[in-house]
């Protein structure tokens, strides 16, 4: 297992002269600077994006969980007509499939309808980027034996009937045993408030859904892309001098001429700018 290591991440990230480097990695790069270790407990990450150190062992999910919808199977808990229900539980030999059909419900209806199937697993809502609200990124754990025990589900995998990936009842969901006994916690994304910092995000700014979506600035002066950025509402938090590699230190507002390497998401409608003297090659 490994600890949260920045040197990991610019080890990868620290080309020879005139290597092209993407936006995607200034922005993957950005993730370890922003982030905040509580403490050094063991972290096993599988997804290149942003999700904070936990003070228990962590396995992040591989994909961002977006669902609406319900179950057609053997959904074994029914809400009262009078409350629709967050989550759908279903069946599967010695296996319960888990898939949010509420993704916009308060995380204690999530917990309430946990306790009610006798599992021990409480659902944090965290500040994320609007692509990554409704999605289920981490599992934590007291031990790795009750942490092997969870599995995310890919769309489309144990679906039952007619059910297939492009059904909203058979998106990404979670498999855990019917006699589950760890003590689990799931960081589910919600939406952030005005100002506060994002904990998942996407690797770049300018990726679908995210508040550059499709703004063309790599390259571009910091003179010609700020009014570009200011344009969809969006200001700059901070500047990172690219050209400090591997430490990557923030700077006060570069000249005009400087170039824009790369942004990343931070805040709603705010974002960190990666420049540099000379455009990224």
């Amino acid at each position: 297992m490994k600890t949260h290591d920045i040197d990991a991440v610019t080890r990868d990230l620290n080309p020879s002269p005139g290597t092209p480097v993407s936006d995607a990695a200034w922005a993957e790069l950005s993730d370890g600077i922003t982030a905040t270790v509580e403490d050094t407990t063991p972290i096993t990450q599988l997804a290149p994006r942003r999700t904070p150190a936990r003070p228990r062992l962590v396995l992040a999910a591989a994909c961002t969980l977006l669902i609406g919808g319900v179950v057609a199977a053997a959904v074994v808990n029914r809400p009262d007509q009078n409350q629709p229900q967050a989550l759908s539980f279903t069946e599967r030999g010695d296996k319960l499939i888990v898939r949010v059909v509420d993704p916009t419900a308060d995380p204690k209806r999530y917990n309430a309808e946990f306790k009610k199937m006798g599992l021990n697993i409480k659902v944090k809502a965290v500040p994320v980027s609007p692509p990554s609200v409704g999605g289920m990124f981490s599992f934590t754990a007291a031990n790795s034996a009750e942490l092997d025990q969870l599995r995310p589900l890919e769309p489309g995998e144990k679906c039952n009937g007619t059910l297939n990936a492009s059904d909203p009842g058979c998106q990404l969901g979670l498999e855990v045993p019917k006699n589950y006994t760890g003590k689990t916690e799931i960081l589910f994304g919600r939406k952030a408030k005005p100002g506060e910092m994002y904990q998942h995000m996407s690797l770049s700014a300018t990726e679908k859904g995210e508040a550059l979506e499709g703004l063309a600035i790599a390259n571009k002066t910091v003179g010609a892309a700020l009014p570009l950025i200011e344009s969809r509402g969006v200001k700059v938090h901070a500047y990172y001098a690219s050209s400090d590699r591997p430490h990557f230190k923030d700077i006060a507002k570069p000249a005009d001429d400087w170039f824009v390497h790369g942004a990343s998401p931070f805040a709603p409608d705010e974002v960190t700018l990666y420049v540099g003297p000379t455009p990224d090659k």
